[in-house]
């Protein structure tokens, strides 16, 4: 098997649940001796997983890195910050191929647990789109909740502070993020007791966040000070937890010094989370897809005075589009437009002259045009067939620069498309 038909397998797997106990039986005798943190949560996760593993590879740790994503799963296993060696994903797909097939976010943890037995990490930072997947793990010292907080579809607050607690292991310490609203750290509070697992709240008072005009960022978190590649308060909180999950690790007999925090802090590269490609023109990428990320970025926006921009969106699917196309619009989720009357949609002002909407590779024209009718309500929008198109019209009409948002797959595309203008 290649590395292509590696990654050909498991992108062809299907969607689905999968029992704890199928998961543990697709690991290897060499995954019971590396000891994994497990982050989850609906927002936050790439961010937080990320800027821990970086701490560990500065603490001298061989960490294995497992992100979830569009890319192929290759380019997502990290080991000592370097892409998988293509042998042993190739080993590991073999093998999962050959045994009882897993959904698709299981086979992927499977194999990147595998991957990391097989190269001796003592270390692994795992996201868990699946946070039930964990209990699957055979050791979790520490574990991380990020922020919890609308996803546009019908689940409440607590329902996903429950799921995203299925992270919580015995004897464990887990981080979850500042600031989370009072009905998820009751729901995160009680699973915490019933898991026998610590729960760490980062002081919200105990983080600064220093944010240029130019989209410059610094954070300071209970004195660890130090540049950030990602934006908005938010990005401050994720940094919180890993300097938090840091420090757990450390009280497990961990040797992180301070400079590996800090150095880790500042190493970690923004991919595609509100990262900002040009300053002239002005050309974000941001691969959000929820209401509350899609809050998020507008306040970055607004807090950067930015006006008369253009926004191309790509959504993978109709559920939580008009949720999100409202928090694009606002700055606020469903729940604070309840609240707050003054926000009727089309009347508020935002950064956007003009947004444009396009299907991500993989779904139908007809999606893009049903978005586009609910996006009317919001914005000027108009429909567009391809992504170049859309660029290309967002360039033409905007006065400032231009924003792509929605999958992280459009994110991807647009930046190299963009380079190539």
């Amino acid at each position: 098997m290649t590395i292509e038909q590696a990654n050909e397998y498991f992108s062809s797997l299907p969607e689905g649940f999968a029992p704890a106990e199928e998961l543990r039986a697709a690991l290897t005798a060499d995954v019971q001796k590396v000891q994994f943190v497990g982050v989850a949560g609906t927002a936050g996760k790439t961010a937080a997983a990320g800027l821990l593993a970086a701490i560990l590879r500065e603490a001298a740790f061989h960490v294995g890195f497992y992100r979830a994503g569009c890319e192929p799963l290759s380019a997502r296993i990290a080991i000592g910050g370097v892409s998988v060696d293509p042998v042993l994903l190739c080993q590991a797909a073999e093998a999962l191929n050959a045994a009882k097939a897993l959904p698709r976010e299981a086979a992927e943890l499977a194999a990147a647990a595998r991957c990391f037995g097989a190269a001796g990490c003592k270390l692994a930072v795992v996201e868990l789109p699946d946070a039930g997947l964990a209990s699957a793990l055979p050791q979790m010292p520490a574990c991380a909740v990020t922020a919890i907080g609308p996803d546009g579809v019908s689940r409440s607050v607590e329902r996903l502070a429950a799921l995203a607690a299925g992270v919580m292991r015995k004897d464990a310490v887990c981080v979850t993020a500042p600031e989370q609203p009072k009905a998820v750290l009751s729901e995160l509070v009680v699973a915490a007791a019933k898991a026998e697992c610590e729960l760490v709240v980062p002081d919200a008072e105990d983080i600064t966040f220093l944010e240029a005009e130019k989209f410059t960022s610094k954070v300071d978190y209970g004195g660890y000070t130090a540049p950030l590649a990602f934006l908005g308060r938010h990005a401050a909180g994720n940094a919180a937890v890993a300097v938090e999950l840091a420090l757990a690790l450390w009280r497990k007999g961990f040797e992180i010094p301070d400079e590996a925090i800090l150095a880790g802090l500042a190493a970690v590269e923004n991919r595609s989370s509100i990262r900002v490609l040009s300053q002239k023109p002005l050309i974000i990428l941001d691969a959000c897809r929820t209401p509350q990320q899609a809050a998020a970025l507008l306040r970055v926006l607004n807090m950067a005075k930015v006006r008369h921009m253009s926004a191309v969106i790509g959504l993978t699917e109709e559920e939580g589009a008009e949720s999100f196309l409202a928090a694009l619009e606002t700055g606020l989720t469903s729940e604070e437009q309840k609240k707050d009357k003054s926000t009727m949609p089309g009347m508020g002002e935002n950064p956007f002259d003009k947004v444009f909407l396009v299907a991500p590779a993989g779904t139908e024209a007809a999606l893009a045009e049903r978005l586009t009718e609910k996006a009317r309500y919001h914005f000027d929008a108009v429909f567009c067939p391809t992504l170049a198109e859309a660029v290309e019209q967002a360039k033409a009409n905007s006065r400032r620069g231009l924003l792509v948002c929605g999958s992280e797959a459009i994110a991807l595309e647009a930046e190299k498309l963009l380079e190539n203008c």
